[in-house]
């Protein structure tokens, strides 16, 4: 028990600097975490994604959504700095996590920096059926966030650093750290199939103990429909279509109602508010994405929504993604919407040859968005999926989804175009289909510390080229 606490004491110090009513004790000596009110505390500050940090803002450039603005450049005589940071990135180069012109700013390594919030997921799991001071509610209801967390987080990880479920979930995943404990000298990489397996029972614990209580919202935290629309996302990449209409159930019975867009004044704004009714989670990333230094929205998605969608005129102006418009100073950007479980169980009931509730789910959410919406009706299977698929696109461009839909829908073809100076040519990048890109390498630093871990297959590619 005594080394316990000094860990979590360990915890308390780096990881809940930012959260100063929790700090502030008269000594400002030692913070011992012993009550439930504690843990929740250290949850928010060492679990949560940070507000101020940008955990896997990489997966933007990596898609099909951004490209780099040319109006950024506005001096004809010096490499634009936004472009060069971005380069590793936005070219699928193997060496992306040590190049030095990288902006740690922006673009930072998200694997060890997952694992950080990991342990502090763990420190809480560790400790919290010994908490007291609070109900078996209250216990209940930290645990369910913490097992929500670290569902999501191996989620990330897992479909960034291992092979997509479906194309071989026999192949290396990430190493599974379920303890507190700091030392991950000898930890080597589990299976896709076995991270999965612990995602799955992490994120279904959580459900069960929110489904136990009245649902919250509001408070920046998960809560019963957003770890069931993580939930989705996993069984989405497993195809296990029954479980995907389960989660997404749970989640839409729980949930609230679509925002009607075609409601809202039409003029974009702060779209990462609670003030909308669809939101059930606003988390991390406090710097907006479309500050990313240099970049704007793709001509290819701007050009899949129709002229009456609403979206186009609420989530974007003039290249910048007011989707995720900061509201205030650390305001998180991030969202879990409703509209998501919506799309999730379409895909499903589609996949399953239901094509009359998937169509009805569709529906649902395009009567939301698109004003003076005349349904038209796919007359095949194919094409409904095909439109539910790209439903998916615009309903959660920016919102940690894309690469991993491209991932599952057999991992296309990509083409960058780049450029440094305004005067320059364009210069083409092309990540072919089914590239081992897709599969990010490792930071080298990681391997360094911790030799049990074996490479990806994407570290021993040479520098990619610019294509004529």
């Amino acid at each position: 028990m005594k080394k316990k606490h000094i860990l979590i004491l360990f915890f308390v110090i780096i990881g809940m600097a930012s959260c100063s009513d929790f700090l502030n004790e008269e000594s400002g000596d030692e913070v011992i975490v012993k009550t439930v009110s504690d843990y929740k505390e250290l949850l928010l500050g060492s679990g949560y994604p940070s507000p101020t940090g940008k955990l896997y803002n990489t997966l933007y450039l990596l898609d099909d959504d951004y490209m780099l603005n040319e109006k950024s450049m506005w001096d004809p005589d010096n490499d634009y700095e936004g472009a060069v940071s971005a380069f590793p990135f936005f070219t699928w180069q193997p060496d992306m996590w040590e190049n030095q012109n990288v902006n740690k700013t922006y673009y930072d390594d998200c694997y060890a920096m997952t694992y950080e919030r990991i342990v502090g997921v763990n420190a809480v799991l560790d400790g919290i059926e010994e908490a007291v001071g609070g109900t078996r509610q209250d216990m209940d209801i930290v645990k369910a966030e913490a097992l929500a967390l670290r569902g999501y987080y191996y989620f990330m990880l897992v479909n960034i650093f291992g092979k997509p479920y479906k194309t071989d979930k026999e192949s290396l995943g990430v190493p599974l750290k379920l303890n507190a404990d700091m030392n991950t000298s000898g930890l080597d990489r589990n299976t896709v199939a076995e991270v999965y397996a612990q995602i799955v029972r992490d994120l279904e614990e959580s459900s069960e103990l929110f489904c136990k209580y009245p649902k919250t919202r509001g408070d920046f935290r998960f809560n019963i429909p957003s770890v069931n629309i993580v939930l989705c996302r996993v069984y989405l990449q497993m195809e296990n279509w029954d479980k995907v209409i389960e989660a997404a159930t749970t989640a839409i019975d729980n949930g609230n109602p679509i925002t009607n867009y075609t409601l809202l004044p039409a003029k974009n704004g702060t779209m990462a508010s609670y003030d909308y009714s669809e939101v059930e989670l606003l988390y991390g990333n406090g710097y907006s994405t479309c500050s990313l230094p240099g970049f704007k929205v793709s001509d290819e998605l701007i050009g899949l929504f129709d002229d009456n969608d609403m979206r186009k005129v609420l989530w974007f102006y003039n290249g910048n993604v007011y989707k995720k418009r900061l509201g205030s100073k650390r305001t998180p950007t991030n969202a879990i919407r409703i509209s998501e479980a919506y799309l999730c169980r379409a895909e499903a009931y589609a996949r399953k040859n239901n094509d009359d509730a998937a169509w009805k789910d569709l529906t649902k959410l395009r009567e939301n968005r698109y004003k003076d919406y005349v349904p038209q009706r796919p007359t095949s299977n194919e094409a409904l999926i095909k439109d539910i698929v790209k439903e998916r696109r615009l309903e959660l461009c920016f919102d940690e989804v894309r690469w991993f839909d491209l991932r599952r829908n057999g991992m296309p073809s990509i083409v960058h175009l780049y450029k440094t100076k305004s005067v320059d040519e364009w210069q083409k990048y092309v990540l072919k289909d089914n590239d081992p890109m897709y599969t990010l390498p490792l930071p080298n630093e990681v391997i360094q510390e911790n030799p049990a871990l074996r490479q990806n297959e994407s570290a021993a590619m040479p520098k990619r080229p610019a294509s004529v």
